[in-house]
């Protein structure tokens, strides 16, 4: 028996497996990663009849139970876990009361459960790193219980010392798996259906319209400062959040740049990889980002790609010159903009550089090992009740 398959890894969907959305698909492709590698990998994800069509995707390919998270008590989950003659590991990424219902189940059945922070452990400034404090190490055991932590940045492991001082449990810093298609078998959508010029360039967004967390309010305005002169067009991409959509197209006709604005909703699939590669140029300047799998996909897709400096990730993808990022501020971002429609060296760079550094760094292939490890130094130090510093970074 080889040691992935000496303990089952059980995933547990914070929401429906099924909503196409960056924290279930985060998950799904650590499932594909794991089990290509041969692990013993299973799911289980709150029922959701829901999901509107548009953003609902198959999940029949992968292990994954849905259960009636509301009812359930998790006791016979637990309990069935615990009865098998084998190593077992839940991992949680999401903090939820339904979800913390079943880690105190598993706490108490003495099954070892694992936290993914997708964003859970970042925080903005002082008070609010101040208020996560208090609850991370006063309120709620969830975190403190947990045998293992993974986060997707080293810049939010870093920042999360000051938050879990007295942590010393292992520790796996790996990025979120992205699996993007070669840009050269993606047929461009065609922008006479949108009523963009063939000649314009155009800035795509993707994600949903949430305007204050997403940074969307900046690209209207920055957008608004240069679309005319340079013949651009901004199609953005992404169910509605809150209003967004309607607060946008009201922004636009303020700003006189409504004509040059495309609202083409929720795109998955291939027809969303049809409308990015439509795109010369991608901007998202979220003002946080735990990790921004849709701005990752961009990247990969070679997009050349404007984020913000407040995304966890901006340093590592300006380090390896993989993107630019801006700082949170309409005119820098109009500057970044126009930067990339002027000069056709620069996006031929960041086009090779960033796609180079996704395929290295998220990758499907390497993960699945990486994981089993983390997994493997959760189980023996539950074993041996030994304390050492497991930093796998």
């Amino acid at each position: 028996m080889t040691a992935s398959a000496s303990f089952r890894v059980v995933h547990v969907f914070p929401d429906s497996a099924r909503l196409s959305s960056g924290p279930c698909n985060a998950i799904l492709a650590i499932m594909e990663s794991q089990l290509s590698h041969g692990m013993d990998v299973r799911g289980i994800s709150p029922v959701d009849n829901k999901i509107p069509a548009a953003q609902c995707q198959p999940i029949e390919h992968l292990p994954i139970r849905e259960v009636d998270f509301g009812a359930a008590d998790f006791y016979s989950t637990a309990m069935a876990a615990k009865a098998e003659d084998r190593g077992l590991i839940f991992h949680f990424q999401g903090i939820a009361p339904r979800t913390d219902r079943l880690a105190r189940k598993l706490k108490q059945a003495g099954i070892p459960y694992v936290f993914t922070s997708q964003g859970q452990l970042h925080y903005h400034g002082f008070i609010h790193g101040l208020k996560k404090f208090i609850y991370l190490n006063l309120v709620s055991r969830f975190i403190r219980d947990a045998g293992g932590l993974q986060f997707c940045t080293q810049r939010e492991a870093d920042r999360a010392r000051y938050l879990l001082p007295a942590w010393r449990k292992p520790v796996l810093v790996h990025h979120n798996l992205v699996r993007v298609p070669d840009p050269a078998s993606v047929r461009p959508r065609p922008r006479e259906e949108l009523g963009i010029p063939a000649q314009s360039f155009v800035f795509a967004y993707l994600g949903r319209l949430d305007i204050n967390h997403k940074g969307l309010d900046l690209v209207m305005k920055a957008f608004a400062r240069i679309a005319t002169p340079a013949n651009a067009y901004l199609v953005l991409v992404g169910p509605d959040w809150a209003g967004g959509r309607q607060i946008l197209e009201q922004l636009a006709g303020q700003l006189g740049c409504g004509e040059r604005v495309r609202f083409l909703g929720s795109q998955i699939g291939e027809a969303k990889w049809h409308t990015l590669r439509m795109a010369d140029a991608f901007v998202s300047p979220s003002r946080w980002e735990a990790f921004g799998i849709a701005q990752v996909e961009a990247i990969g897709l070679g997009l050349p790609t404007i984020l913000s400096t407040a995304g966890n990730i901006a340093q590592e993808v300006v380090e390896h010159r993989s993107a630019l990022a801006s700082p949170l501020d309409v005119g820098a971002l109009a500057r970044a903009m126009q930067q990339l429609i002027e000069n056709a060296q620069l996006r031929q760079s960041l086009s090779e550089l960033g796609r180079q550094w996704v395929l290295e760094t998220c990758s499907f292939e390497t993960a699945g090992a990486r994981f089993e490890e983390f997994y493997q130094k959760v189980l023996e130090r539950r074993q041996t009740h030994s304390s050492p510093i497991a930093n796998h970074q």
